[in-house]
């Protein structure tokens, strides 16, 4: 859960975040207007609402009808409100859901829509296309094909992060290769092929990360990536060896905690910036070898 501050110099709203990183305003039920005009005048109106202790008591967000432009909006604890109104926001611009709400919710109804963090529900129409969406970080994802073929349209999407998801095969994401540069995938118990992401060998991929995912078959696949700069395949079974490194040639990090490499060959790691993992007896190096991390990896405009 984000981190919650207190304003200074005499103020008492109840802030989401910490700087240097945008914060947003916890709108309180006894204050709403007060709330969500400091929002504006000082946070750029990004307003964050909890029904859990951070003095939202009301049963709904009706009180958004009211306030048309709000652009940023965050949602915690949703399947304790009814959101419905939320859809009144067409000027939203980023819109992150935690929880699983009991109201149908159609993205359609947010076409400056660039920034989604959610957790899916049923009742979540995600629609045909998303115009304008950036970044798409959607946990506990299902649908009826078992891939991502249901996925909508989106056509500037440059960062994917799916999270929790069972039997979720990645067939489908090639529909997204034109604009993709950062994919996360976090806790797919079953996923095994790697196959869909041949398709990105003629993208600009930059970051590809994995992380307890098991089951994952064939590694060596990403070997066909050739603009990587990050790869993590962090928990995700045993990787026969390394190799496939070196048909990498822009990558620059690579780390593989709690992933077992089987021939214990860590050479091709030997040129990379950096190199994470843990101390094995069989590898052939240790992490005393190779240089502390610098600076993360960030996606080059």
């Amino acid at each position: 859960m984000s981190s919650i501050e207190f304003e200074e110099q005499g103020d008492d709203f109840r802030l989401m975040g910490s700087p240097p990183f945008p914060q947003s305003v916890f709108v309180e039920s006894h204050r709403i207007d007060e709330c969500v005009n400091y929002a504006r005048q000082k946070y750029s109106g990004r307003i964050a609402i909890s029904p859990l202790g951070m003095g939202f008591e009301l049963s709904n967000l009706s009180f958004l009808l009211r306030f048309p432009w709000i652009e940023h909006l965050t949602i915690q604890n949703s399947d304790m409100v009814d959101i419905s109104a939320v859809s009144s926001l067409r000027y939203l611009r980023y819109l992150s859901i935690s929880g699983k709400p009991k109201q149908v919710l159609s993205l359609s109804e947010f076409p400056e829509l660039a920034e989604l963090r959610i957790d899916w529900w049923p009742k979540l129409v995600l629609g045909d296309v998303l115009p304008k969406l950036r970044v798409l970080d959607m946990s506990w994802y299902a649908c009826p094909t078992g891939d991502l073929t249901a996925l909508p349209s989106m056509p500037t999407l440059e960062e994917l992060s799916l999270v929790q998801s069972r039997h979720l095969a990645l067939s489908g994401i090639e529909r997204l290769r034109s604009s993709l540069r950062k994919i996360v995938i976090s806790y797919f118990a079953d996923l095994v092929d790697l196959f869909p992401l041949t398709a990105f060998s003629e993208s600009g991929l930059e970051i590809l990360e994995f992380a307890n995912c098991p089951n994952i078959k064939e590694h060596r696949l990403v070997s066909n990536l050739k603009s990587l700069r990050r790869l993590a395949f962090n928990r995700c079974g045993e990787i026969p060896n390394l190799r496939f490194l070196d048909d990498l040639p822009a990558l620059e990090s690579f780390s593989f905690v709690g992933t077992n490499v089987v021939d214990g060959d860590l050479t091709p790691c030997l040129r990379l910036q950096f190199a994470g993992f843990l101390n094995k007896r069989h590898y052939s190096h240790r992490r005393s070898d190779f240089p502390p991390p610098s600076s993360p990896t960030v996606l080059r405009g």
